[in-house]
């Protein structure tokens, strides 16, 4: 009896270490600590492939990669003092809410402001998109949902 169970037991914990693999693994493990750079050019092409985008589209993808590229390096400097900040409070005896409030009212302007960039950017995209591209991108994003592995 107490075998059974053992076995059972070691069947259904490495069932559910191949469910949680699978659910975790991405197209982009392989990227996993590449450059944003190399992450970008991987991104693209996947995009141009999938949508079949002509030259003048992977040319206004490029543009768009590189303005959103540029944007990321200024707020570089932003994103690290934001951790050194967060990694100080931390360490300290007592982490208080106003704290965090303040150091999360510092960087909401260039999140915002990244919003507005990745919407304009987003409709400019959609602009460039033949209806059947459109149509093909809506489909992927809707299979997208089908498949997640967490609902």
């Amino acid at each position: 009896m107490k075998k059974k169970r053992i076995v059972i037991g070691v069947t259904v914990f490495i069932t559910l270490a191949l469910i949680l693999a699978a659910c975790g693994h991405s197209r982009f493990a392989g990227y996993h600590g590449a450059s944003p750079e190399k992450r970008v050019e991987w991104i693209k092409k996947h995009i141009s492939d999938e949508l079949n985008l002509d030259a003048a589209q992977n040319e206004k993808l490029d543009a768009i990669a590189q303005d959103i590229m540029d944007r990321r390096k200024k707020m570089k400097p932003v994103r690290e003092k934001g951790r050194l900040e967060l990694a100080a409070l931390v360490r300290s005896e007592k982490l208080d809410r106003t704290d965090l409030e303040r150091m999360v009212d510092k960087k909401r302007p260039h999140v915002e402001e990244m919003i507005d960039v990745v919407m304009d950017h987003a409709v400019e995209f959609h602009r460039m998109l033949t209806p059947e591209q459109r149509t093909l991108l809506a489909e992927k994003i809707e299979k997208h949902e089908r498949y997640r592995c967490w609902k």
